[in-house]
């Protein structure tokens, strides 16, 4: 188990890299290059001698490798994604007070996802073909065809302009623990979000268990006098819960998007606010260093995702050790 997660923490600081690198060299797209910064910096007091003192203050005027090691350097030991030149703040100041809000928001989405979308989809595979499944069936292609928006949209619509039940969006601020302390306002957002994951993850859930029971050892399960329920959840359950621990893991870029237009509609104080606010000023460090951050939170869940299938399922652990 122990060199299965290794090669998973291998195999994900690899992919870091990548996301490192792509997020590093992207700057030397815009215009101005690498020293776009100092343009915005200095304003009409860019001249070229000054652009160059600024440069090289800066290390801009460092190789390229050089400035990449020290970029890693900085992520790595410091956790510095980065100076935005336009707040005159590091990325992490100026995002480090919403992370934990929308960490919550994916996280609430997620557990509800599980606690509803896999026993949905057993309850639907075990009556298949019934009324029940097909309403199951065509309420999930309807939600997973329907645009975040859309779905945000009617839902305040309904229980917040007609039915007025439920605040039309979370108390305002930015305190992480605003979920727990008045979470009346968060039932839209999180019933959302979590809405959106449920319609697919259901519909994998029951096609996974389907599959499954017309396997060979279910035949010979149910030939020994197996009922129903225990081939069900003793023997399909546990074999149909490897793909669906997969794309658990692959859905967490889905929820932390989902979640940037979420915050959007309800006003969440959020990553979502500030990729769009960042965005629209053109504050491309900032821009970036969310993005890594996100890509971050995706690859520590699917390593979770990895080392969790790897516990429900271990002839993965023992195949992946023949290779």
């Amino acid at each position: 188990m122990l060199n299965y997660i290794l090669r998973r923490i291998a195999q994900s600081f690899v992919v870091l890299l990548m996301v490192m690198l792509l997020t590093f060299t992207l700057p030397y797209f815009q215009a101005h290059g690498i020293l776009a910064p100092a343009y915005t910096v200095l304003g009409t007091h860019s001249t070229p001698r000054n652009i160059a003192i600024w440069a090289s203050q800066n290390g801009m005027n460092h190789p390229y490798l050089v400035r990449f090691w020290n970029y890693i350097s900085q992520v790595f030991f410091h956790f510095n994604l980065g100076e935005s030149y336009k707040q005159n703040l590091s990325v992490w100041g100026i995002i480090s007070l919403y992370v934990p809000r929308t960490i919550w928001l994916a996280l609430s989405s997620l557990i509800f996802t599980v606690i509803i979308a896999i026993p949905l989809g057993i309850f639907q595979a075990s009556r298949r073909n019934t009324v029940f499944d097909y309403a199951a069936t065509g309420s999930a292609f309807i939600l997973y065809a329907m645009p975040s928006f859309l779905l945000c949209m009617l839902v305040l619509d309904a229980f917040s302009f007609h039915w007025p039940h439920l605040p039309s969006s979370p108390p305002p601020g930015i305190s992480p623990w605003a979920m727990f302390t008045d979470p009346a306002g968060f039932i839209l957002p999180v019933a959302c979000l979590t809405m959106l994951s449920v319609a697919a993850i259901s519909r994998f859930m029951r096609g996974t268990v389907l599959e499954v029971m017309v396997q060979d050892y279910i035949r010979t399960a149910r030939a020994k006098g197996c009922s129903n329920r225990r081939t069900l959840f003793r023997h399909a359950f546990r074999n149909a819960l490897g793909p669906i621990v997969t794309i658990l893991g692959l859905s967490i870029p889905g929820l932390l998007g989902g979640a940037l237009i979420i915050e959007s509609v309800f006003n969440y104080g959020g990553l979502g606010i500030q990729t769009v606010s960042a965005a629209t000023n053109v504050d491309i460090p900032t821009v970036l260093g969310i993005t890594l951050l996100v890509s971050i939170l995706t690859l520590v869940g699917n390593l979770l995702a990895d080392v969790t299938l790897g516990i429900v399922n271990p002839r993965i652990r023992i195949e992946g050790t023949s290779r």
